[in-house]
């Protein structure tokens, strides 16, 4: 059993929660998320008591007086967690329906894109109580709709109008989830409530990984290894959950030297693999054989092939090749996190090291080469206003997150747009770009 599930709190009394804010201000979200559902029922029994007497009225009034029901006001229905990834509003939103002894009826935004689709599966589960809620006692039900971030594109421009209709005539409330900020979304920021939950500090995560490892009866991990795997993660505390996991699966709980040498990664080892894989390598082969006796942690590392890509690649064929490669690397492992594949890293290897640093025929290139460190998030500074609305159009074209279109996709125009006026001409004119949009993809 995953140990993210198996160790899924109960209640919001066993979480270490995360730091909260609405419109700047920081809030009590256990407090303010109990107010908001005990509040939705108050309010719901109100507007349903007041749609009666209307119906009622209207089966006998003439057409012109009839009056319109009620519908409960957006931001009194539903609310938002936006955060990054893994930092636990899931397990918030389940904590609390089990404090409240409600039911979650979860469903995943990212998998219905469309209009159709939301109302389809939505529906029935917002607007009333089924059949059975009235042969037996059931619990009250808490709609949970997750990766709300995930609607965006010229497919979905009729999806976030349906959610807010589905919102004014739910009879249960509405928590979403969404990872990032998107401007797509602003007439859903405009009506409800939006939480920005910001990740553990490590010191959080650190205890609550010692108290799993106790819990699992493993005492193998030292204080370093522990702080090594929450800084890797970056308050991605689910990340965390599953690393401890997954070094610890198949171990004897007596026989954990393999922890021993867990370290934290060198930063002049990271370079001279980095110059070694694009300067010297030719072979597959050889590109196992330097990353198998590295250290460098292996996700680590595809970020810093993924930065430093078009230091040592400059034909326009060989760079979409290596490209290619890292995105069928990072499908890999996807699978890797989500189920746990780890028997699939070998691959993962092959096709970010191996694969992408014998793209193409291109001669490797000598001298000296400036090595970057890898721009792990775009959390590190604001977007410009510029740059914001470049990410709404590529994102209007490409199902991408404005993570990976600020680390991998923008990188990778410059490098398209800054290599002739003739590309920049061709990518503005498919983007309608204006001329503050050009400088952000072409520095020249």
């Amino acid at each position: 059993m995953p140990w993210v599930e198996k160790y899924r709190p109960k209640s919001i009394k066993e979480m270490a929660l995360p730091t909260a804010k609405v419109s700047g201000h920081k809030v009590d979200l256990a407090e303010d998320l109990t107010k908001f559902v005990r509040d939705f029922f108050k309010i719901m029994r109100n507007v349903n008591e007041e749609n009666k007497q209307i119906r009622a009225r209207n089966r006998t009034a003439p057409e012109k007086e009839q009056k319109d029901e009620l519908e409960i006001p957006p931001d009194k229905a539903a609310v938002l967690l936006e955060g990054s990834p893994g930092i636990g509003k899931t397990s918030i939103v389940y904590a609390l329906a089990n404090d409240l002894n409600m039911e979650v009826i979860e469903t995943n935004a990212s998998d219905t894109r469309t209009r159709d689709a939301l109302e389809k599966k939505l529906k029935e589960t917002t607007k009333s109580r089924g059949i059975m809620d009235f042969i037996v006692q059931t619990k009250e039900k808490l709609i949970l709709i997750d990766e709300i971030d995930g609607i965006y594109g010229n497919n979905d421009r009729g999806a976030v109008p349906a959610i807010i209709n589905l919102i004014q005539k739910t009879q249960f409330p509405i928590i979403m989830c969404s990872n990032e900020y998107k401007q797509n979304l602003s007439s859903l920021y405009n009506k409800i409530r939006k939480f920005e939950v910001h990740p553990l500090a490590n010191v959080e995560v650190i205890k609550i990984a010692k108290n799993i490892l106790r819990k699992e009866g493993i005492k193998g991990f030292r204080e370093e290894e522990l702080e090594m795997i929450a800084v890797k993660n970056n308050g991605d505390l689910r990340g965390v959950i599953n690393d401890l996991q997954g070094i610890s699966q198949g171990m004897d709980k007596g026989d954990l030297e393999l922890l021993g040498s867990l370290r934290r990664d060198s930063t002049e080892e990271i370079f001279a693999l980095i110059r070694e894989l694009f300067q010297n390598v030719t072979t597959l082969r050889e590109a196992r054989d330097l990353t198998d006796k590295s250290d460098v942690d292996y996700n680590f590392l595809y970020k810093w092939v993924s930065e430093n890509l078009p230091t040592f690649i400059k034909q326009n064929q060989n760079i979409a090749s290596a490209y290619e490669n890292l995105s069928l690397a990072d499908e890999i492992f996807g699978r890797i996190r989500k189920n746990m594949f780890w028997s699939l890293l070998p691959y993962f290897y092959d096709l970010f090291a191996g694969g992408v640093v014998i793209s193409g025929k291109e001669p490797k290139t000598q001298g000296f080469r400036r090595v970057m460190f890898p721009r792990f998030s775009a959390s590190g500074r604001s977007l410009s206003l510029a740059e914001r609305s470049l990410i709404e159009k590529i994102q209007d074209k490409y199902d991408v997150s404005q993570t990976e279109i600020v680390q991998d996709f923008l990188p990778f125009l410059r490098i398209l747009c800054e290599s002739s006026r003739k590309q920049l001409k061709l990518i503005s004119d498919w983007l309608e770009l204006d001329s503050k949009e050009k400088k952000v993809v072409n520095k020249n």
